[in-house]
């Protein structure tokens, strides 16, 4: 029931949203009336999606606590994201009207070339990562409605999300964000405080795990069964890759004043931390109640609905929780949508030098072959069988390769130059990819070189450079 209501609610709000998308402004960037509350909500909702309400819980059960170096940034990128770019790419919107982050980037270095890379990066990253949240939507509508069958499920996710997004771009989807941050939040509060009383609080689970298995103590060890590397890797990729996640620094174009900034990490922090709650409290839930640390029954990434499954488990908490996984993949899924769609139609027309495809009618065409593009991606997951986890740490891992150095160093080191911007993401996603092929074994997330790759590059293409003047608007934002 409380998942059908959900569904029925995000629509409304979505057809609602119609009288309001007039122009490509309102579909691309809500008309840039976003204030603190709303766009804080937003960033978290887009920011935690079924990688956090699904794959997270069941990497849990697979590897123990270590799979927490992947959350335990959220304590401070808040802050960092709001003080570093997502400041600076407000401050950029204001003064030059840019509706999208290739068309920020653009502005700051006075040149296409960088932008269109930037454009390629989001438009193939958005498919992909929109395909692996469209395959957590199917697992996670097949158990709110289990007589439906997965790829009926998918399907008709898909239709949902497409179905509000088309009709009012943004503007829906940052309303849609709202009501599905505010699920999220109350779902993972609830399922942390019943999980933790049905395994005895941390206490009483690590006295039972030693009773019954002695050797899986280790799986409640900092970094569990995880190599130091990996955990370490896991940190660090988290902590400076949110500074290049266009999902996220989207938001940040669509603010009616810069003084929002001023309350942003608090709204941002809150949201998030009360979400990370469903990662720890179902994701100790799976490792004690579904059969022991590292062998859960059936795909891990079911772990968490699962744990729901239990006797005893209350219908409503089932319910809320359920939804709550639906609002975390649609609110994510929404966002990579209006992404996806202003790259094809809006941002490499117009890095390419031709006349851009700006009209409504364009954009949500855009949006519908995105999602169809998508599609396939979501149908080979699940056909794959992969975790959702490790899928969207490579997806998160692209967009921090690619996009990260740039957006960190370029708009805040006035030497960063346009060839240096796009050297860098170049080498960022090059290098992700031979890392992938070639060092499939490799301890550390491949993100983790890759981005490494991408800010060696930038600094020396950018001391070998000759100078470029930024504009005045940028320079202030620089220095602000």
């Amino acid at each position: 029931m409380i998942p059908a209501l959900l569904l029925l609610l995000t629509l409304a709000i979505g057809l609602a949203a119609v009288r309001k998308t007039r122009d490509a402004s309102d579909f691309f960037v809500a008309g840039r009336r976003l204030g603190a509350v709303r766009a804080g909500l937003a960033v978290a909702a887009s920011a935690f999606s079924g990688f956090v309400f699904l794959g997270g819980p069941g990497l849990t059960a697979q590897v123990g606590l270590g799979s927490l170096f992947i959350v335990v940034p959220a304590g401070f990128t808040a802050a960092l994201l709001c003080r570093t770019t997502g400041r600076r790419l407000a401050l950029i919107a204001e003064a030059s009207g840019a509706q999208t982050l290739p068309e920020s980037i653009a502005f700051r270095f006075g040149a296409r070339a960088p932008a269109a890379v930037a454009a390629v990066a989001i438009l193939i990253g958005s498919v992909i990562y929109l395909g692996v949240q469209l395959s957590a939507l199917a697992r996670a509508a097949r158990f709110a409605f289990p007589e439906v069958g997965l790829a009926t499920c998918l399907v008709l996710g898909l239709g949902v999300v497409l179905a509000y997004s088309l009709a009012g771009g943004m503007v829906a989807s940052v309303n849609t964000d709202v009501l599905q941050g505010s699920f999220m939040v109350a779902a993972a509060v609830a399922a942390f405080f019943w999980v933790m009383t049905r395994i005895g609080g941390p206490a009483g689970a690590l006295e039972n795990l030693a009773a019954t298995d002695p050797g899986g103590t280790r799986f409640l060890e900092p970094l569990g069964v995880l190599e130091p590397a990996a955990g370490f890797g896991f940190l660090l990729l988290f902590s400076i890759g949110t500074l290049g996640q266009p999902h996220m620094l989207h938001k940040f174009l669509m603010l009616k004043s810069p003084e929002a900034l001023r309350y942003l990490p608090a709204v941002i922090g809150a949201a998030q931390g009360m979400s990370i709650l469903v990662w720890i409290g179902l994701g100790t839930g799976a490792m004690f109640l579904l059969g022991g640390p590292g062998n859960v029954s059936g795909h891990p990434d079911e772990a968490a609905l699962a744990v729901l499954s239990l006797p005893g488990t209350p219908e409503v908490l089932a319910g809320l929780v359920a939804a709550a996984v639906l609002a975390a993949i649609m609110s994510t899924s929404d966002a990579f949508l209006n992404l996806g769609a202003a790259a094809l139609c809006r941002d490499l027309p117009r890095a390419l030098g031709r006349e851009r495809f700006s009209s409504l009618a364009a954009a949500r065409i855009a949006a519908l072959a995105v999602g169809l593009a998508a599609l396939g991606v979501a149908a080979w997951h699940l056909a794959e069988g992969s975790l959702i986890a490790l899928l969207g740490t490579l997806g998160f891992g692209a967009f921090a390769a690619a996009l990260a150095p740039t957006l960190l160093l370029g708009l805040c080191w006035q030497r960063v130059t346009a060839r240096a911007a796009t050297l860098s993401m170049v080498a960022g996603l090059g290098s992700l990819a031979a890392v992938e092929g070639l060092l499939p074994g490799l301890a550390v997330p491949s993100a983790v070189p890759a981005m490494a790759a991408g800010f060696g590059v930038l600094l020396i293409a950018s001391l070998f450079s000759r100078r470029e003047p930024a504009p005045e608007s940028v320079r202030l934002a620089m220095t602000l």
